[in-house]
């Protein structure tokens, strides 16, 4: 049986940049815009439907997408000899079944959702509820990311348990702070010099030292723990590098948007590049599991339209959101802080469990190379001749076994054989 390629993060982005499925993103990127400005203009009810049911029809095309029928419907093959406008129509055409199941999908929920209607309580609940799905978007995109980086490191193949005296997490710390610190300093010297700003502020370096203080102390057992074993050590090393740079990126991005330090483009070309890396961060967990191994639900093949089905979700929450506030930096500040909080807390949790697996695989492989097999004799590797073996023959036969001194046609002896009955007997009174 052929062995399967491991599914690998190139994979998975030529999946979700392969032109075939391209269109899929276009409307995404359209139908989010023209929901999030029904929802500005106070149509909050109808947008969350439009969001709800584009998301979920996406949801229920990802699967079926995995089969040769349905997959010719939602994806582009070009062919050779086709035109400019032949091809922009098979394009546009890979979209009539994902319009018109969310359209259907949106045309249900608001004959029984909407105002007047049979449903109508659960429909007024729909849209606070959705705004409240982004503390799980925020949430989650901090999650992935820890999740998927920490299983992305390979754990070395050998390793050795270092001296008690010597083993210390400090140099590893200090290599993670001069990371940090490069990075609070370019990114803010970066943005303080495309905005033409010459003031010098000193908050976006207070709150990322504090903030790296913090995540030193409530992980600092855990990075003693790891610093005991070569290995351990390592993989907690690289990890705490990528964690901390991305949990400082946010950090930054909290400061600009408080002190108002960047503009509204640049706001959001940083939130789209945070949406579409979590996007893939969730996806890559999802679909390969962050360690190359395939799942049957989530492919390389569907994983645009999880993707996509993901977008619309985190859009709408984002559109909700922003309606009821009417603030769209408070919101992507309360996103930011949750994104910290949850990258902060899964960098001990996560590095518990894998510290406590790669430790029980060393011992285990220790064990089984502990094992030391005994080298035969010289004399028993040598090959045994013939008269040998028929020596051995012959004193494996003088050896007594069960039944050899018993004679089966002798008289077996009776109580009272030996008795002479001729003898007088005195019979006492």
């Amino acid at each position: 049986m052929e062995e399967e390629t491991p599914l690998t993060k190139m994979a998975i982005i030529r999946s979700l940049l392969s032109p075939s499925t391209a269109p899929h993103l276009i409307l995404l990127v359209i139908a989010a815009s023209l929901l999030h400005i029904m929802a500005k203009v106070g149509s909050e009810q109808a947008a969350s439907f439009g969001f709800i049911a584009f998301s979920t029809a996406y949801i229920l095309l990802a699967p079926a997408s995995n089969k040769e029928v349905f997959r010719k419907l939602i994806t582009f093959e070009k062919q050779e000899d086709s035109s400019f406008a032949d091809s922009m129509k098979q394009r546009l055409k890979i979209l009539i079944v994902p319009t018109s199941f969310g359209l259907v999908l949106w045309g249900i929920m608001s004959f029984t959702m909407g105002e007047g209607n049979t449903l109508s309580d659960v429909g007024t609940i729909i849209p606070p509820t959705l705004g409240f799905l982004f503390v799980a978007w925020a949430a989650a995109q901090g999650w992935f990311f820890a999740y998927a980086t920490s299983n992305s490191i390979k754990s070395p193949e050998t390793g050795t348990v270092k001296d008690t005296s010597t083993h210390s997490p400090i140099p590893s710390l200090i290599t993670t702070s001069t990371l940090m610190v490069a990075m609070t300093i370019l990114v803010t010297e970066a943005f303080r010099f495309s905005l033409g700003n010459s003031s010098f502020s000193v908050w976006p370096y207070v709150a990322s030292f504090a903030v790296f203080a913090i995540s030193v102390r409530i992980t600092w057992p855990l990075r003693q723990k790891a610093s005991a074993h070569t290995a351990t050590h390592a993989v907690a090393k690289r990890w705490f590098h990528v964690t901390q740079l991305f949990i400082t990126w946010h950090v930054l991005s909290i400061v600009r948007s408080i002190d108002s330090a960047s503009s509204n483009t640049l706001i959001f070309i940083e939130e789209l590049v945070l949406m579409i890396l979590t996007v893939f961060m969730a996806i890559w967990a999802l679909t390969s599991k962050a360690d190359g191994r395939k799942s049957t639900l989530f492919t390389k093949d569907n994983a645009l339209f999880w993707g996509v089905a993901f977008g619309y979700a985190y859009a709408g929450s984002v559109a909700m959101i922003t309606s009821v506030f009417d603030d769209l930096t408070a919101v992507l500040i309360g996103g930011h802080i949750l994104v910290v909080a949850t990258v902060v807390w899964a960098q001990r949790s996560l590095l518990d469990s894998r510290i406590n697996r790669m430790f029980k695989d060393f011992d285990i492989k220790e064990s089984v190379e502990s094992i030391d097999i005994a080298p035969l004799k010289e004399e028993e590797t040598e090959e045994t001749t013939p008269e040998e073996i028929q020596t051995s023959t012959e004193e494996d036969e003088t050896l007594e076994s069960i039944g050899d001194p018993v004679d089966w046609n002798q008289k077996p002896e009776s109580i009272g054989d030996e008795t002479n009955w001729e003898e007088d007997v005195e019979l006492l009174d």
